[in-house]
């Protein structure tokens, strides 16, 4: 029978090397047998808890074991490898990142930091800069793929990526501190600590992440073409983060919880465009997101919640370190207010409902130019808003489970619509299940697509749509889990920019054409993830074939590889030390040329090899040792940017309790 269970202490993984002795092996195996959870909580899917075998739609979680087991430098490396979701990034680590699931666009994945978006509100779409959020911050990822606006409104048409930061928990007192270095003149501070005060507890992380990087294109692949010229130095990053959580049981009914996180960035990058190959250019930002949240159990049965979070990303472009006015800088802020409600009948059957309120806003300011070459100061200051009303049903029946959501979005400009995602699942036997889940998704125009003039704006855009079909069949027993799912998703009312003048004259006399909705995409493929544990082993895999297609022209599909995947083993030695081994693949795929406005290039496949241990010197303290990219391939996922060579990196971890 299913049960709807509260969270449970985080499973750690430990990873493998070859053979080993029968002794070795039941030590190793009781050890294992405590440290891996096949079957995790999840809350991503329907913002309720459920068992992760429950869950309709495809979800993948990666907890703090995961994290934990290689030296991750930012998000993209953090999350590449994961069953239909694909990263590109353009350069080393702190460059800008995008996601691209099920083949939808980089600007149709929800990305939430406890709950919150951060997207950019600007004229390019909603995309989140999943650069600006350090690793040290995250204790644990939650990815849902595919149509989610009837559980999680507008914007989450390829899916979304929920990332939970260490917050205030009752199980986890004490202070870490981990200190590591490595190759590219990387190395990393940090310190968090978690103090129980009373009915209460208090959460602080702070960490410092800096590196003198690679250089991020290669001057000498470019020698044959004057227009572009590359600065040879290096491009390296430097990052300070600060989380702070607090969560006060009020009453036995009544919870108060606080969560901030506030993270600065400088990163160095190649700018193709550059006047010449001495100039310096850097991405200056900063994000702030904070929230609080009331729940109060008004009975048995019911559970009501009350959410306020905001967020405010800033970007700035610098050139020989000083602002830059034809790039000028954007500001992003997302305010939102959620009202949830929770109605367990029995272990069987969950009713869900609520209300949502978001206002998004833009304030940026450049300069551009006219045809003659003079200098035009541009300012947008706008904000839009956008209401939901949301409602489902979880329920159990036999060996039977169905899902519905429906959701009515209210958007900007007047405009509205439905979305729905329904489901249902049937356990063939105590090991088998088979799912179907139909679904749909919207996704408003930014603000910047609606009123940023001289980048196209356009306020008679209308909001992008998609559906999705998926099939699905699942094994899980105690040391197993596995799950393939066959997908077909469209996508259709892609804004994109257009051959017709925009509406202002002066704009229009510059040659600036507008966005409109003009593209349409479809996706059909499946996906594959597995995870096993046996004695002191454990390997997961996961792989994805698909075939993106646009359905206006025979043009390629950029970004958006055939096959991809990924395969982690690893092995526990003894209750103190462990190996882990991973290999991240793809296949080839069509991306931007570099220094093109609009030729592509075709990007061969790749394998890298990331290698890690680590070792406990006693019980308070850690020895880690990663090699990324151990057999030193050149790779790329970008046309023409570079990725780190093999690297080396070693830290020391130590926890007081």
């Amino acid at each position: 029978m299913k049960k709807f269970i509260r969270p449970r202490a985080r499973a750690i993984a430990r990873f493998a090397t070859p053979a080993l002795s029968v002794l070795s092996l039941a030590v190793a195996a009781s050890v294992q047998a405590q440290d891996i959870e096949i079957n995790p909580v999840v809350v991503v899917s329907s913002r309720v808890n459920e068992q992760l075998s429950d869950v309709l739609p495809s979800v993948s979680v990666i907890n703090k074991s995961d994290i934990e087991k290689f030296r991750y430098a930012d998000l993209y490396e953090l999350l590449s490898g994961q069953a239909g979701m694909q990263l590109t990034r353009a350069g080393g680590a702190g460059n800008p990142t995008s996601v691209f699931m099920r083949g939808a666009n980089s600007t149709q994945t929800l990305v939430l930091v406890d709950g919150i978006p951060f997207a950019s509100q600007g004229a390019i779409g909603a995309i989140s800069p999943l650069e600006a959020i350090p690793v040290a911050q995250v204790e644990r990822v939650e990815i849902f793929r595919g149509n989610a606006s009837a559980v999680y409104g507008p914007g989450a048409a390829g899916g979304v990526i929920q990332i939970f930061t260490q917050s205030a928990t009752a199980l986890t007192e004490g202070v870490d501190v981990k200190a590591e270095m490595g190759s590219l003149n990387s190395r990393t501070l940090q310190t968090s600590m978690r103090k129980n005060l009373g009915d209460g507890q208090l959460s602080l992380t702070l960490s410092d992440n800096r590196s003198d990087g690679i250089s991020t294109l290669t001057p000498a692949r470019y020698s044959n073409l004057p227009n572009i010229k590359v600065n040879p130095d290096r491009n390296g990053f430097d990052s300070q983060s600060l989380g702070l959580g607090w969560r006060q049981n009020l009453s036995v009914a009544t919870q108060l919880a606080f969560h901030y996180l506030n993270t600065s960035t400088l990163a160095s990058y190649d700018n193709p465009y550059a006047n010449s190959t001495s100039e310096r250019w850097g991405s200056k930002s900063k994000l702030e997101l904070g929230g609080a949240q009331l729940s109060h159990r008004i009975s048995e049965v019911w559970k009501t919640t009350l959410t306020y979070g905001q967020s405010i990303s800033k970007l700035s472009t610098l050139t020989n370190d000083i602002l830059n006015a034809d790039y000028g800088t954007s500001n992003s802020r997302q305010q939102q207010l959620k009202w949830d409600n929770l109605v367990a009948l029995g272990n069987e059957t969950q009713i869900t409902f609520g209300y949502g309120n978001q206002v998004a806003e833009l304030d940026t300011g450049r300069t551009s130019y006219d045809n003659n070459a003079s200098p035009v100061d541009i300012y947008v200051k706008k904000s839009v808003r956008q209401e939901r009303f949301f409602g489902g049903v979880n329920q159990q029946v036999g060996a039977w489970s169905w899902r519905a959501n429906l959701s009515y979005e209210q958007l900007p400009g007047s405009q509205s619509g439905d979305t729905y995602l329904v489901g249902a699942g049937y356990e063939l036997n105590r090991n088998y299940k088979i799912t179907l889940t139909r679904s749909t998704a919207i996704q408003s125009p930014t603000v910047g697509q609606l009123y940023d003039v001289a980048y196209g704006g356009n306020v008679a855009l209308k909001p992008e749509h998609s559906s999705s079909t998926e099939v699905g069949l699942q094994f899980k027993d105690d040391n197993s889990f596995w799950r393939v799912v066959a997908f077909d998703v469209q996508y259709k009312d892609m804004i994109a920019a257009s051959t017709n003048p925009v509406g202002d004259p002066f704009w229009a006399a510059q040659y600036i054409t507008q966005l409109e909705n003009l593209s349409s995409t479809q996706n059909k493929g499946f996906e594959f993830a597995y995870a096993r544990k046996w004695a002191s082993w454990g390997a997961q895999l996961a792989y994805t074939s698909q075939n993106p297609e646009n359905l206006n022209s025979s043009r390629p599909i950029q970004n958006r590889a055939k096959r991809f995947g990924s395969v982690t083993v690893s092995h526990f030695l003894d209750d103190r030390t462990s190996l882990n081994a991973k290999v991240l693949a793809t296949s080839d795929q069509w991306t931007p040329m570099t220094g093109s406005f609009s030729s592509a290039a075709l990007v061969p496949g790749y394998a890298v090899l990331n290698l890690s241990a680590d070792h406990k010197v006693r019980p308070d303290v850690k020895l880690t040792l990663s090699v990324l990219n151990a057999l030193d391939k050149t790779y790329f996922h970008l046309d023409g940017y570079n990725n780190p060579g093999r690297s080396y990196f070693m830290g020391l971890k130590y926890a007081y309790r």
